[in-house]
């Protein structure tokens, strides 16, 4: 009976590998056509001084779940200057490019809020989103830029 030394195995093993690394398929983590995608979207709002006195943020991501749906996860956060009568809100708005808004609104103060969120959409549709805070008159939203995520299909 023939022992090989371990010097005799190693080489053999390598070459194994090597061979069933270039024989099986390789497999990608994200499924065609699907991307996850960073979200920053912001509306910030400044006095005549240049004092911020509206600073919302959304940082997160948003991902493709299937052809028909989509998921949003993230962070919603906020400063908004106390220096009015009433309390402060801000307003995480999203949905499919073509279907319309979806808003989640919540007082300045309870920000930092945890955003998870599952809706659907037509198939390989966008997914716009938007922030913003009651800086209006009367206290009505004010926007930021809409932002617009192309997350394509699973």
């Amino acid at each position: 009976m023939a022992v090989l030394s371990v010097r005799g195995v190693r080489p053999v093993a390598c070459v194994g590998v090597a061979v069933a690394a270039a024989v099986l398929p390789v497999v990608s983590a994200a499924p065609a056509g699907a991307t996850t995608q960073e979200a920053h979207v912001s509306y910030i709002e400044r006095d005549g001084w240049g004092n911020i006195k509206y600073d919302v943020r959304f940082n997160g991501t948003v991902r493709s779940d299937g052809p028909t749906r989509y998921v949003i996860q993230g962070v919603l956060d906020a400063y908004c200057h106390d220096s009015t009568i009433t309390g402060q809100s801000i307003t995480f708005g999203y949905g499919p490019s073509k279907n319309g808004w979806q808003y989640k609104s919540y007082w300045c103060t309870d920000a930092p809020v945890k955003i998870n969120i599952e809706g659907s959409r037509s198939a390989g549709d966008s997914v716009d989103l938007i922030v913003g805070a009651t800086s209006g008159v009367f206290n009505t939203y004010n926007y930021g830029s809409k932002q617009t995520f192309a997350i394509g299909t699973d």
